[in-house]
């Protein structure tokens, strides 16, 4: 992804698709009601060749300039599923627009298990 601020001739800003993988990752885990993020498949693929992998539980895609992000978690029993996921989905949303000054188009919730 990237984004450039047309006002300044310093060149352009690039953001990379794992450094909002780890923006979300640290949004979710910060909401209450979530128990953990789950593995999905470009993680799994990570940790089994021995490298640390921290967008773990999140897929980010960018198309025409916009984001897409997709979660995968397990919640807590206690938790009210439904307020959880949009908290989630809040809180996601909220954590890359203060970061990095750009809108997310979508918040997929995807509630693997609950714990």
């Amino acid at each position: 992804m990237r984004i450039q601020d047309v006002k300044s001739n310093l060149g352009l800003i690039e953001i990379s698709s794992e450094v909002l993988e780890v923006i979300a990752s640290i949004a979710v885990t910060e909401t209450k009601g979530v128990h953990s993020l789950q593995n999905n498949f470009a993680s799994g693929n990570f940790e089994k060749i021995g490298k640390k992998y921290r967008g773990r539980g999140v897929k980010v895609e960018t198309q025409d300039n916009e984001v897409l992000i997709s979660i995968y978690v397990t919640l807590d029993a206690k938790g009210k599923v439904h307020e959880t996921a949009e908290n989630i989905q809040k809180n996601v949303s909220q954590a890359i627009r203060n970061m990095t000054g750009h809108e997310v188009k979508e918040v997929n919730v995807h509630i693997v298990n609950i714990k």
